[in-house]
């Protein structure tokens, strides 16, 4: 039998606080999800001001609804940082250096532009290296457990636009770094539909985990069969279904109400009130909210008449699903990526864009309320800093419908923190059910 390795004590105190460092935390979704699962967060990460000011609001103040930052370190600003100011300032370093192997886990979804088939797929983005940087705190924390979430694209080689000097995935170089600062590494695809959201987003999950801690294991085999087994556990114990997915009407059919009022947070705009929840799920989102009667980040886009009609006619003429050219292209849009939601399927993959999804019920696009209960946020989880953004600074400010897009789904963060957990606690307890994936 391989044997827990010579610090067991001290990995066993780390393991009793549960601390987790959260880089490229954007608005908080990945930490929600830790926090359900029990983690404790000691920092994060994130440089855009509105993400950071979200994630502020819901997880680090005091009276945050879903505070579990208690131990932030006061050498660092609760404000935003970008992961190359901490790493390249001396002061900022020595104090992460004094962290090593106090941490148990880093995790983090480094920025997936420049990797996403959705996007440009940019061999040369800057961004797609920003997992090193991750990599580099890695390095310095030593920590037991290690994460980095994205899109597909990332497992994916740069063909028309390579990336210099790297011929492979950067999922692949990305794993063979940590591999060299000693851990065992493996890489799984997941569907965040398998945990309860409502929505089918497929994302490539990097799991890594000290040999020192762990000896010699089989990382993607481990990984894999855990969250298998985490995705039925879960659902059952949030009294979702097990035997299918969630679907969109029971996701966010009581926000479709008829009479419509003046939005309390942005008179120019209407929203409606609430309806009683009819599903598991709305029940779920809304535990904490049962008191309010109107939605917060609902309201509803002031749109054109010839938008109105376009919806309409969607509505009225097309089947459910994606919209084809020709029906766009004649009716006077010039996209071609428009669906109207299907109620009795989860929702395809969500981007930043609620004016890709036209409502199944009304002549209207997604409410940002509705994307987030796609994302599986709750619903008084509230978003931070300007509502939507276009114009010159899209793609470079981080609004609500970015925030939302961006983010890791809640339960997909608490099922991962669910099976970091149950791995750490075999491996601390040499559970012989370990032998098989040596």
């Amino acid at each position: 039998m391989v044997q827990v390795q010579k610090n067991n004590n001290l990995f066993a105190m780390t393991l009793k606080d549960k601390y987790y460092i959260d880089f490229f935390s954007g608005c908080g979704g990945l930490s929600l999800g830790l926090g359900y699962a029990g983690w404790n967060g000691f920092l994060a990460i994130e440089k855009d001001p509105m993400a950071f000011a979200t994630f502020k609001y819901n997880l680090v103040d005091e009276d945050a609804s879903y505070q579990h930052f208690k131990a932030w370190p006061d050498w660092i600003s609760r404000e935003a940082h970008s992961i190359e100011e901490v790493l390249d300032d001396p002061s900022a370093r020595k104090k992460l250096e004094e962290l090593k192997g106090k941490v148990a886990l880093v995790a983090g979804g480094p920025p997936c532009q420049g990797f996403s088939v959705a996007g440009a797929r940019n061999g040369n983005d800057p961004r797609n290296l920003l997992v090193f940087k991750q990599i580099e705190a890695i390095r310095i924390l030593k920590p037991m457990f290690c994460i980095v979430e994205n899109v597909g694209g990332f497992a994916r080689k740069f063909v028309s636009q390579p990336i210099d000097g790297i011929a492979i995935s950067i999922a692949d170089a990305a794993m063979k770094e940590i591999e060299n600062l000693g851990y065992n590494v493996g890489m799984v695809t997941i569907n965040a539909a398998d945990y309860g959201v409502p929505q089918l987003r497929e994302r490539v999950i990097i799991f890594g985990i000290l040999k020192e801690f762990a000896g010699t294991i089989r990382v993607s085999e481990l990984l894999q069969d855990h969250l298998k087994k985490i995705s039925n556990d879960q659902r059952e114990q949030l009294g979702l279904a097990t035997e299918r997915y969630v679907n969109i009407e029971e996701a966010i059919s009581d926000l479709s109400g008829e009479e419509s009022v003046t939005d309390p947070e942005f008179p120019k705009y209407k929203t409606v009130r609430y309806l009683a929840p009819n599903s598991a799920y709305q029940t779920l989102m809304r535990r904490n909210a049962m008191s309010r009667i109107i939605p917060n980040c609902h309201r509803f886009n002031n749109h054109s008449e010839k938008s109105v009609a376009l919806y309409k006619k969607a509505l009225e003429t097309q089947p459910a699903g994606r919209l084809s050219k020709e029906f766009l292209y004649e009716n006077g849009c010039h996209s071609n990526k428009r669906f109207v939601l299907d109620t009795s399927k989860p929702s395809s993959t969500l981007t930043t864009a609620p004016e890709e999804l036209i409502h199944y019920k009304h002549p209207r696009v997604v409410t940002l309320r509705e994307m987030a209960r796609l994302q599986s946020f709750p619903d008084d989880f509230e978003f931070m800093g300007r509502y939507t953004l276009n114009g010159p600074a899209r793609g470079i400010d981080v609004p609500r419908n970015a925030q939302i897009g961006n983010a890791i789904p809640p339960l997909v963060g608490m099922a991962l923190g669910t099976a970091v957990d149950d791995i750490a606690g075999m491996i601390l307890s040499n559970d012989l059910q370990l032998q098989k994936y040596r």
